[in-house]
């Protein structure tokens, strides 16, 4: 299913929005080993050409529904949430694999909420003003539990871990219960804002790869919404408890 709404999306998107000139390209032409190889498409490019002049500037096309606010309050948030499934969601399709990844959105790039009803172009851009692309990187466990550390600190959002502190322990492990190992290497997919050391991270200069998906992140998260209304559904917001605090 993902698949075929990919095409459908990605066809979408270059009709109704041209302000970026990066487009996610048709999904066979990436897989996990050749991402840093991923220029646009010149067919794909050929076929939206005739479109992008007399759709230009469509800035409130509706691309969802929300069935609920999309905020930044609390610990754990339903709008970083929301990003990271996107993220999730984004690298899952291009790669065609449903592996298991981190994802991490810090808190200070989310610059706005959104409202409950009907979600926009614009609202995206609202949300994402700046020019960040999606970046895939391989980390060993001591840098994933640095970045363990700046989630607590500064409430990040994140995806592929399950956080609980309380005044006696912490723990941390992966969304399928393992701890996380020093000597491990696991991916991550992060703006490359913060792999370029945005918000004081440095896990970017110890990777043991890095590669760019050449989307940037406001296009994963229309492509996103986009997909949730191709299969006829709306933004559900939600918290699932991956984040607890209890001092």
């Amino acid at each position: 299913m993902i698949r075929n709404s990919l095409i459908i999306i990605v066809l979408f998107h270059a009709l109704l929005y041209s302000c970026s000139t990066k487009h996610l390209v048709h999904h066979h032409e990436y897989s996990h080993s050749s991402l840093k190889d991923s220029p646009t498409s010149s067919k794909f490019d050929s076929i939206i050409a005739p479109f992008k002049m007399q759709l230009k500037g469509k800035m409130d096309q509706i691309i969802a529904v929300s069935a609920g606010d999309l905020t930044k309050d609390g610990t754990e948030t339903s709008l970083g949430n929301f990003i990271c499934d996107a993220i999730k969601w984004t690298y899952d399709s291009i790669t065609n694999t449903k592996s298991e990844i981190i994802v991490l959105m810090n808190r200070g790039g989310m610059r706005a909420n959104i409202g409950m009803g009907e979600v926009t172009v614009n609202h995206m851009f609202e949300l994402m003003p700046f020019e960040n692309e999606l970046q895939m990187l391989e980390l060993k466990g001591t840098e994933i539990n640095d970045i363990v550390n700046a989630i607590v600190h500064k409430k990040h959002a994140f995806y592929g871990l399950q956080i609980s502190i309380t005044n006696k322990d912490t723990i941390i492990t992966t969304n399928k219960g393992e701890p996380i190992m020093n000597d491990r290497s696991y991916t991550l997919v992060t703006s490359d804002y913060l792999t370029n050391g945005g918000d004081n991270f440095t896990f970017g200069k110890k990777a043991l790869r890095s590669v760019k998906m050449n989307v940037l992140l406001r296009d994963a998260l229309i492509y996103y919404c986009m997909h949730i209304t191709y299969d006829h559904k709306k933004i559900t917001p939600y918290t699932d408890g991956r984040f607890k605090i209890s001092k």
